[in-house]
């Protein structure tokens, strides 16, 4: 089986669940040397382990500044580079709800969703790139939403704005930074059948967002993401950049 990140090295924010997980996965099973950071200690554990040593899990806060300097750092110390990196930390903060009139937005739940989505990107791409442009190449995929490129009444407006600022901030860097070897790419996925939406979601609330948003009649599996994160970041793509790339089952063509 080709293994075309063989001898790269990745680093993914939010990797021990959900979408996070199957990028991991998907990329060890690619040839990766892959860390991945997460909050949960528990579950970021359990991933290491799962992993067999093919994958270093680091406990850490994507959208403290602090914590993603170290993830950068120890990625560093322990792999001597950094080829690739993957921004999949985002949700709504604290106090932020779908369905809030923007009259009534409570600045600080604006500020824990912009932080979540947006600030935890940000962060990750200040400390990823000084390693990438000393080594003259790199690849950053970072996670947005189709709430960044449509309007949908289940995102906040603090998540649509702060996906959307994901969106225009790597097309910003695909453009400022082509011409010294950096790639940067974004994912928006539609809705996807996580395992906490499987969980929390019941099945006619999930029949009726698809049948509503989705021409594919199916949610997106967190691999499909994960297959599009592998082929956006892939070495043999030198000349892709600044897309947005739906993943979606169809919704952002309607």
């Amino acid at each position: 089986m080709p293994q075309p990140f063989r001898n790269r090295v990745t680093l993914v924010t939010g990797g021990a669940s959900g979408i996070g997980q199957a990028i991991v996965r998907r990329l060890i099973a690619d040839g990766a040397r892959t860390v991945f950071t997460d909050i949960d200690e528990t579950a970021g554990g359990r991933m290491e382990a799962e992993a067999g040593g093919a994958a270093r899990f680091l406990h850490a806060d994507a959208t403290v500044e602090a914590d993603a300097e170290r993830s950068i750092a120890e990625t560093l110390a322990a792999f001597g580079r950094l080829d690739v990196a993957v921004h999949n930390v985002g949700n709504f903060g604290t106090g932020d709800a779908a369905g809030t009139g923007l009259e009534a937005m409570d600045v600080q739940a604006w500020d824990n969703t912009l932080r979540q989505c947006l600030t935890s990107c940000m962060l990750g791409m200040k400390y990823a790139l000084p390693p990438m442009l000393a080594a003259g190449s790199g690849s950053i995929v970072n996670i947005a939403s189709l709430a960044g490129i449509r309007v949908t009444r289940y995102a906040s407006y603090a998540y649509h704005a702060a996906k959307a600022g994901v969106v225009h901030l790597s097309e910003a860097a695909a453009v400022l930074y082509a011409d010294r070897g950096i790639r940067v790419n974004v994912i928006a996925p539609g809705l996807t059948l996580t395992p906490n939406i499987a969980r929390t979601m019941p099945d006619e609330v999930r029949a009726s967002l698809v049948r509503e948003f989705h021409p594919s009649q199916r949610m997106v599996s967190p691999n499909e993401i994960a297959d599009a994160v592998a082929w956006a970041a892939a070495p043999d793509g030198a000349c892709a950049t600044g897309l947005v790339i739906p993943v979606d089952g169809g919704w952002s063509a309607r």
